[in-house]
């Protein structure tokens, strides 16, 4: 724009200079629009270096504001700590669970998903599956699963982990304690909801393991007919195995 500026300029004064016939009033209307229109480059060319070095602060800014929500997140699920995870085919070839015991580390209540993927032994890819734990409170420990649907025999998985703060529950598991009455076959669990507030959609997983490998699990929801436990009571449920086991796990989820 400069360049075709400077030449119409141009122009304009070889006009006004090489006819020797020109009176001065004419001459002096050319100049005067040559002025004109070096003032309006000139604010063209301010305009324009505004425009780049604001373009230049929002780059800067977006970067930034990324960087931070980057970091943010890497900490988050830093701070969400998987302490074992196990693999349970369902016996009739349909699905392959993989369960995934995690503990939150932070101090606020979070949101857990996974996607994963699942490889046989000689590396061939056999599945993806996803797995979601809401509301999730600081210092406690959960599990989640994933469903593969294949029967192949999984010896490996990629797994991603992702956390946010949770929006919409408030977690109740640190609300809640529970007695394992061992019984033939499986256990009784008993349920207390120890909080001031109900207890929504409370759900116990029994996992079964025989010489610390999972052979069996069971899972059954603790809950009245508002789906909740209310405040100070106790709920009752009967867990069974299909497979011998020496000894259970028993997680809990749920949410208020």
């Amino acid at each position: 724009m400069r360049k075709i500026a400077v030449m119409l300029i141009g122009c304009l004064i070889l006009t006004g200079c090489s006819n020797s016939g020109i009176t001065q009033e004419l001459y002096e209307s050319v100049v005067a629009e040559r002025d004109a229109l070096t003032q309006k480059l000139e604010s063209l060319e301010a305009d324009v270096s505004n425009n780049i070095q604001h373009e230049g602060e929002k780059v800067s800014t977006d970067e930034t504001e990324s960087k931070e929500t980057s970091e943010t997140k890497e900490s988050q699920n830093e701070n969400v700590e998987v302490l074992a995870e196990y693999t349970l085919p369902d016996g009739i070839g349909w699905y392959t669970r993989h369960f995934i015991i995690v503990k939150n580390n932070s101090n606020e209540t979070v949101d857990i998903s996974t996607s994963s993927l699942a490889y046989s032994e000689d590396g061939t890819m056999v599945g993806a599956a996803n797995g979601k734990l809401d509301a999730l409170g600081a210092g406690c420990t959960s599990v989640l699963y994933e469903s593969f649907e294949t029967n192949a025999q999984i010896s490996r998985y990629e797994m991603e982990l992702n956390t946010s703060p949770s929006q919409y529950y408030k977690s109740v598991i640190e609300d809640l304690s529970f007695v394992q009455n061992d019984i033939d076959g499986g256990a009784v669990f008993q349920v207390t909801n120890n909080g001031k507030d109900s207890a929504e959609f409370v759900e116990g997983y029994a996992l079964f393991f025989k010489e610390n490998e999972l052979v069996g699990y069971e899972s059954t929801y603790f809950t009245d007919d508002d789906s909740q436990i209310k405040p100070g009571k106790t709920i009752s449920k009967q867990v069974t195995a299909y497979e011998d086991f020496d000894r259970i796990e028993f997680y809990l989820t749920g949410r208020k």
